[in-house]
């Protein structure tokens, strides 16, 4: 029988979507200041490996990531012997059961009685490859090694998004029968050489290709990865589902690129179902103290900005509110109002002050890339005005009729403003034309309270813009608005995610009507316990504040297993000295102290707590010492979510009214 390909088993556009972290239900890599740089789409997690196993899985370098410059092995099959030497690998024994080691040379599994598939993302317009050797009949069958056995199952692939608005992807995988008994395996183990992936262990409970998974690194030696289940979690995007090794349906692995069309290999073999005896416990690793609240002292000078646009800044952007997960996605030019009047009525009837809207400008610019390619200067910005004002004249025109401010803010989810593009002038220049274009059509406009906020987290996915070269680009798109428009105030915020430490070395402007603005998601460790997209996605039952009587002396017991980052079991023990308000506290004071000093107002426009893996009193904690921050600190605020899971609002995607308690954490509740 051949290798069968299930082109059909390809993921929806919906289905792959990992939305920001700032983009609510993931995205965005909202890291905070001086910590590692999260990337939500080359995020990897080194697997777990055996109790007193020798082979270890490669550190974190770049010589273990994917290379876009390696060749895919030949598909063309040779006898084991030719192949050079490559070390043993172990062979899997024990209670478990022996998925498939391959030796046989062909795609079938004798324990699960199936035939190994493939798939690509051809069916979403991407344009993906994968291939495997085959026999004379142009049969499919398992690759020749030499690692101590005969065969191991190769593919090779080359990723390449096409018209795909998302992450490329190959797939292969094998069907398994449900059968309750499947609830005795507790984890799986498999050795591979080759690029980096996601081994998904697939139930039947998942509706909507939300599959439990894993991301392993790449490995160019043979490599063992052990994954127990408990250390799986969903990519974020779906309805989140308990997982049940009884409804075990299928075993796959998954092979993800970017916009950069790239070209790998893998090889697997040895792939076995651990019995859950046989699955590695969790220690003891931490000790419980008592916690370390820093002291935080500052004068009322200190903190005293006196420039009027303070006093513009606390009546219009406080208390404001992000829609989320609609405009700024990568395919979000607007096609039909998700929200509309009734959620600006729903938010000004509970006391919310302001709107911040996350929208792609430049997804309106209709000839965007013939302009930024054009070197002749002939080539002139068109847009699709019709679609741009009919979404943003609509809310202009509803916020103005229910009293809260409007915020159009400019957010590149699909980061095409990127270290690459940032040294491209005509790049640039196409970001503020877009901001004329717009700034032209509200410069008449007589109302005080839209505010033009330059970009969103340049550079969002890997924050390698740096501040230099951000400014470069902020002041063409400054000098490009007040070329139609000297009214409306600007917003600002810095590079690396809008980060505190670097606008507080940064000199303002000179034009004087910018407002500055920070995110924060201090202490992160809660705040994105559970973000599939972060390297923070089996961390769960953080509180806030800390408190020891809610610690434990097992990492594990807060969702750290083997492949948890370095840094994450780093922040996770020392949490006891930042898993405070007075820890926020002192990072926020650094951007207070700032603008105090060079008398400009700062706000914050996002900062927030996923509701995934936190309680919900916890959560009420939270914003409750953001609000107090805020007030001691006269900073407007705009809250990061509306619904979905970063909400202040119950309703799916619609709101229906404050979930219970944020009107006393945020000072919320019946308007004015």
């Amino acid at each position: 029988m051949n290798f069968k390909t299930k082109s059909s088993l390809a993921l929806s556009a919906a289905a792959l979507l990992f939305l920001s972290a700032c983009g609510d239900d993931s995205s965005k890599s909202a890291a905070p200041d001086e910590q590692p740089v999260i990337n939500p789409t080359d995020s990897t997690t080194t697997p777990t490996p055996l109790p007193n196993d020798s082979t270890r899985i490669p550190a974190d370098s770049t010589a273990n990531q994917p290379d876009s410059t390696v060749t895919p092995s030949d598909t063309t099959n040779k006898e084991p012997s030719t192949n050079p030497n490559e070390g043993s690998i172990t062979p899997a024994t024990g209670k478990g059961l022996l998925v498939d080691d391959f030796e046989d040379g062909d795609n079938h599994s004798t324990a699960l009685d199936d035939y190994w598939y493939t798939y690509n993302d051809n069916d979403n317009d991407g344009a993906s490859v994968i291939t495997t050797p085959v026999n004379e009949d142009g049969d499919i069958v398992a690759g020749a090694v030499n690692n101590g056995s005969n065969y191991a199952l190769q593919v090779n692939y080359t990723l390449d998004k096409g018209e795909y608005a998302y992450d490329p992807y190959v797939g292969w995988g094998i069907q398994v029968a449900l059968d309750d008994a499947n609830g005795r395996f507790g984890g799986i183990t498999y050795w591979y050489k080759g690029g980096a992936h996601e081994v998904h262990i697939e139930v039947s409970d998942v509706k909507d290709y939300d599959v439990h998974l894993a991301k392993v690194k790449a490995s160019r030696t043979w490599t063992q990865a052990v994954i127990r289940f408990k250390d799986l979690v969903q990519g974020g995007w779906g309805e989140e589902v308990a997982f049940d090794a009884k409804h075990i349906k299928a075993i796959s692995f998954q092979a993800k690129g970017g916009a950069k069309v790239t070209s790998d290999s893998l090889f697997i073999d040895n792939i076995y179902l651990q019995d859950t005896s046989e699955v590695e416990a969790d220690k003891p690793d931490m000790e419980i103290k008592d916690p370390v609240i820093p002291t935080v002292e500052f004068t009322e000078t200190e903190i005293t900005v006196t420039n009027p646009l303070q006093a513009k800044a606390m009546k219009y952007l406080n208390k404001g509110i992000n829609f989320t997960n609609w405009l700024e996605n990568a395919d979000g030019k607007f096609k039909k109002f998700v929200f509309d009047e009734t959620d600006i009525k729903l938010l000004a009837d509970n006391g919310i002050k302001s709107l911040r809207l996350p929208i792609d400008l430049d997804l309106y610019a209709t000839n965007r890339d013939a302009f930024v390619k054009d070197t002749t200067g002939t080539v002139e910005l068109k847009f699709d005005d019709d679609s741009l004002f009919m979404v943003l004249d609509s809310f202009v025109e509803w916020t103005g009729k229910h009293g809260i401010s409007f915020v159009i803010d400019y957010h590149e989810y699909d980061n095409s403003y990127n270290a690459t593009s940032a040294k491209d002038n005509k790049y640039i220049q196409m970001m503020a034309e877009t901001w004329k274009h717009v700034a032209a059509h509200y410069a008449e406009n007589t109302r005080e309270d839209i505010f033009f906020e330059l970009l969103n987290e340049p550079d969002m996915s890997n924050g390698k813009v740096t501040a230099a070269q951000w400014t470069v680009a902020a002041q063409a798109m400054i000098d490009s608005i007040r070329s139609v428009d000297k009214k409306h105030t600007i917003l600002f915020g810095d590079a690396q995610w809008y980060s505190i430490s670097l606008l507080a070395k940064r000199t303002p402007f000179t034009d004087d009507n910018i407002i500055y603005v920070i995110h924060t998601y201090e202490p992160f460790a809660f705040t994105h316990q559970g973000g599939s997209w972060t390297d923070y996605a089996t961390i769960k039952g953080i509180p806030f504040p800390y408190d020891p009587a809610k610690w434990s002396t097992v990492s594990g017991d807060f969702g750290v297993t083997k492949s948890t980052q370095s840094y994450v079991k780093t922040n996770i023990k020392n949490y006891y000295k930042t898993g405070s308000k007075e820890a926020i506290l002192e990072q926020i004071l650094k951007a207070k102290k700032w603008a105090a000093t060079n008398n400009v107002p700062v706000i914050i426009n996002e900062f927030g707590a996923l509701n995934l893996r936190s309680t919900a009193q916890d959560r009420l904690n939270y914003l409750t010492a953001m609000r107090e921050i805020c007030d001691t600190l006269q900073i407007p605020w705009t809250h990061w979510g509306y619904t979905g899971n970063f909400s202040l609002f119950e309703g799916e995607l619609k709101g229906t009214k404050l979930i219970d308690g944020i009107d006393k954490a945020l000072g919320l509740g019946v308007a004015e």
